[in-house]
């Protein structure tokens, strides 16, 4: 079989773009993820905004259109494609008994990582028109500026400018191991749970490599809690059961308070809030969640008051909003390149694996378990380059690239490469697999 071409690849990334586009947003892939998804809309507006400038801003005017008043920026944003079935659905959510939720808009009760500020930078700086897309970043500055204020201001009860996630499907990571040992401590009583049917098991080869029935159902009690005490930001800080601050999710909540920092300047704004918030995630990423002794940034579980080890690339993540010193920065550096995330061999994996290797309850095909996802990958080659790891970014943009062209547009893959495994995992494609390959190829 011939190997695809650069050329044939970026025409096929495009196509996928198309294909997903409803006229109105992008579906994150054509059948199973059926509406719009928070941060799969940042990062399909970077690669929209190479060709499609149009495209680029109508992705995210939809998603901010959704907004809650609070400026809560949901996770779903549902559609109107019929037969658009997806668990959990609006009737589920049932979000129309929140007072903060949008009039005319059917969202999901839950937000998802702040990608929005480095979405609309990285537009900015690749832009062919940069005075539209100037006009552009005015238009939505305030409103990613309103949701970062909601995040300081609901999500960060210690004041310590570290936010926390209160659902797996907050930071985006919805099966990592990181979240194992919050999930099993909440006392679930199945007799008690809504009556729910899952609309991601229908193919069975697939079915093996999703969550489990186990914690679906701690995810369905989640939800059920949140929607009885009808989203009540004060209530659901006193009752949740599950409040995590992620390394993954604050680092790109700095990263993005960053670039708000820059667009802000550039429209000749006042930032001295995002210049405060930004200081103060830096300092206590550092002070509360840096983990000395392995040399990443561990999860901290504010409910029952401990560190959650971070043996996911999560805890690497750090670098892409400039958090670690030059002297942590290069301890990462040496976790991404040791056995953890390489293997016995460089020749042995793709980087980057999203569990660490040597983790006994590592698997290769199971969601969020082990393996690559290009986002992951994307947010990790920018921290690298910021740094000046080039050999390393190199490498890792090389290795996304090579899973691209050897299994395409898939939402994950298997990381071993000598594994005989003939597809990509989860859905073909995917949008933000195309989306990002169109970026890392510009580089």
């Amino acid at each position: 079989m011939r190997k695809p071409t650069e050329e044939s690849l970026l025409a096929a990334a495009k196509g996928i773009l198309h294909k997903n586009w409803t006229g109105t947003f992008t579906k994150p892939a054509p059948s199973l993820y059926p509406h719009q998804w928070n941060w799969d809309a940042g990062f399909i507006a970077i690669g929209y905004a190479h060709f499609d400038l149009d495209k680029a801003e109508a992705e995210l005017r939809h998603l901010f259109r959704a907004q809650w008043k609070n400026g809560m920026l949901p996770q779903i944003v549902f559609g109107q494609e019929a037969g658009a079935r997806y668990f959990p659905g609006p009737d589920f959510w049932q979000t129309d008994q929140a007072a903060a939720a949008p009039q005319g808009v059917v969202t999901s009760g839950i937000t998802m990582p702040p990608v929005h500020g480095f979405a609309l930078w990285r537009m900015y700086e690749v832009s062919a028109d940069p005075g539209r897309t100037k006009a552009f970043l005015r238009e939505m500055y305030p409103k990613v500026l309103a949701f970062h204020r909601y995040l300081y201001r609901h999500r960060d009860p210690n004041d310590e400018a570290l936010v926390y996630v209160r659902h797996p499907w907050e930071p985006g990571t919805d099966n990592s191991p990181t979240w194992d040992r919050p999930l099993r401590r909440m006392k679930v009583q199945k007799d008690q749970l809504p009556a729910y049917q899952r609309q991601d098991l229908q193919n069975p080869k697939a079915a093996a490599h999703r969550p489990t029935d186990e914690d679906y159902d701690r995810f369905v009690f989640l939800v059920d809690l949140f929607r009885r005490n009808r989203y009540e930001e004060e209530l659901l800080d006193e009752l949740c059961p599950f409040k995590v601050q992620d390394p993954l999710f604050n680092a790109i909540l700095a990263w993005s308070n960053e670039c708000l920092i820059h667009i802000g300047s550039l429209l000749g704004e006042n930032v001295e809030e995002p210049m405060h918030w930004h200081e103060h995630t830096i300092h206590s990423l550092n002070e509360k969640l840096w983990n000395e002794a392995e040399g990443c940034y561990d999860a901290y579980d504010l409910v029952a008051g401990e560190r959650l080890p971070c043996r996911t690339n999560s805890g690497l993540m750090p670098l892409i909003g400039e958090v670690p010193t030059q002297e942590q920065a290069e301890r990462i550096l040496k976790k991404l390149e040791s056995r953890a995330f390489c293997g016995q061999s460089p020749d042995e994996v793709y980087w980057c694996p999203t569990y660490d290797l040597r983790a006994a309850d590592i698997d290769f095909e199971k969601y969020w378990r082990g393996p690559v996802w290009i986002n992951m990958n994307w947010l990790l080659y920018q921290g690298l380059l910021r740094y000046d790891f080039d050999e390393a970014a190199e490498r890792l943009r090389n290795d996304t690239l090579a899973l691209l062209e050897r299994y395409g547009f898939y939402e994950y893959f298997d990381p071993r490469r000598h594994s005989k495994t003939a597809e990509g995992f989860g859905t073909g494609q995917f949008s933000w697999s195309a989306a990002l390959y169109i970026d890392l190829l510009s580089r």
